[in-house]
């Protein structure tokens, strides 16, 4: 090649993670305040437990109510991994009715627990305050077997004539390709009319990925695995819930990034490189393997990219391709 030095090389650039975190304060035994409360004054209906029903969902991807057949009550939906202190994370309980519920003396459920619950609970009324929606729901328990068992209950449900919010993702784009572990950035527009949403539940493939309950609606993920994803957004307002259309994204393991087929032809240098459709890329040179100059980036349509560049005879030249991070 007439002393021309072509060395090849890649650079893996990977997208930093992202930490989600939720703080909640607790207040246990003081009176709740009114203010711009919803109260679930809709007709009421009977949940119970089952092996195929495990918990009620409430408010999509923020409130779902499950017993672990001895134990109380938890929130998978905020992250409860089981019971605990403050479980059900995101609700406080008082006994009374819900046209009382601005007098009564809220508490954690766990507090109640003394003995035998199940004769503290099976047909007492209560009121229980989803504490981050803002919301007043009527339950009453009808099982609560103490040696363990599935629970039951009813519980009332969103008042009638409630505005349907809209909700839809607007990112990432459908289609979309990413890098595992992939930490995955997804917003929605969300809202409704005449009032406030209150809640935005992400879902990947129906499992929830995260919710926020104000707006700019978005979440960064944890770490996806490769796999086809199909994303949801569940917006809530008043209770009453809508989902988005579906958006599909991918998720793939990233090959190694080779070089082969090197040539010069009439004044051109070419080569080809390994990559994953969908995937981002840059092709750099250099002279002195310190300073890189980019040429181009692209986005192959296959699993495998070509990539030609104008060429001299003066001085060495460098060339390494490399994988984009994340959006």
């Amino acid at each position: 090649m007439g002393g021309i030095i072509v060395n090849f090389c890649f650079q893996l650039l990977r997208a930093p993670g992202a930490v989600l975190g939720l703080v909640l304060a607790v207040a246990l035994g003081v009176a709740e305040k009114a203010s711009a409360a919803t109260l679930w004054t809709g007709p009421t209906t009977n949940y119970t437990q089952s092996a195929t029903n495990f918990s009620d969902e409430l408010v999509p991807g923020a409130v779902s109510l499950c017993r672990n057949f001895s134990q109380w009550l938890f929130n998978p939906d905020a992250g409860d991994q089981g019971p605990g202190p403050n479980t059900p994370t995101d609700t406080l309980w008082a006994f009374g009715t819900l046209d009382n519920y601005a007098a009564l003396q809220y508490k954690t459920f766990a507090s109640y627990r003394n003995g035998d619950l199940s004769g503290v609970l099976v047909g007492n009324p209560m009121v229980v305050h989803l504490i981050n929606e803002d919301i007043y729901v009527a339950v009453t328990f009808t099982a609560w077997p103490e040696q363990g068992g599935f629970f039951a209950y009813t519980r009332s449900t969103p008042p009638a004539g409630g505005s349907m919010p809209t909700v839809t993702i607007t990112n990432p784009a459908g289609g979309a390709v990413f890098a595992a572990p992939a930490n995955v950035k997804i917003g929605a527009s969300a809202t409704v009319s005449g009032g406030s949403v209150t809640n935005v539940a992400f879902f990947g493939n129906g499992t929830s990925l995260g919710a926020v309950q104000t707006a700019p609606f978005g979440i960064t993920t944890g770490s996806l695995g490769a796999g086809p994803y199909a994303l949801t957004a569940v917006a809530t307002a008043a209770g009453v819930s809508a989902t988005s259309a579906v958006v599909n994204i991918s998720v793939v393991t990233p090959v190694a990034i080779t070089l082969s087929g090197q040539r010069i032809t009439n004044g051109q240098f070419a080569f080809d490189y390994s990559a994953n459709a969908g995937l981002s890329y840059v092709v750099q040179n250099s002279s002195n393997l310190v300073n890189w100059l980019t040429l181009a980036t692209n986005m192959p349509a296959t699993n495998s990219a070509h990539y030609t560049n104008g060429f001299t005879t003066n001085g060495a030249r460098y060339y390494r391709v490399g994988r984009m991070p994340n959006p």
